[in-house]
């Protein structure tokens, strides 16, 4: 193999992992807590978790709150496994959404052409864990 050739690799390679890296990563931060005064109860599968986008009509027992943060852009099915992840971890049966909100953020910076600005955007997802009562 030449030597500018090999060079070349051994620079670019690096290169090119990072920008896979950074570039189009999305971060999803969990916060659950319990309510204060709610049952403890065992923990549920996932799978049986519903989402719904409103608070259900029947009768429900509220154990907790659980908030996403979201940087990115992620697609809706891992939002919603760790929604219902973190519900079944408090035993419910489902989670309602109460607040899905994305705020945009003007970031001004300089570069070698002089200021620049871009736009960060951040979501805040929030949603109600819920036991049915029977």
């Amino acid at each position: 193999m030449k030597t500018g050739l090999k060079k070349r690799m051994t620079v670019g390679a690096p290169l090119v992992a990072a920008a896979l890296i950074f570039c189009g990563c999305a971060t999803i931060s969990e916060n659950t807590h319990a309510y204060l005064g709610s049952p403890q109860l065992a923990p549920t599968t996932p799978t049986a978790v519903q989402i719904l986008t409103s608070e259900p009509k029947q009768p429900v027992e509220r154990l907790g709150e659980i908030i996403l943060s979201v940087d990115g852009n992620p697609p809706r099915q891992k939002l919603e496994n760790k929604l219902k992840a973190a519900a079944a971890r408090l035993g419910a049966s489902g989670v309602f959404i109460v607040s899905d909100r994305t705020h945009i953020y003007p970031i001004t910076y300089w570069d070698c052409w002089g200021p620049a600005t871009s736009e960060d955007w951040h979501r805040l997802i929030v949603g109600i864990a819920f036991k049915n009562n029977k």
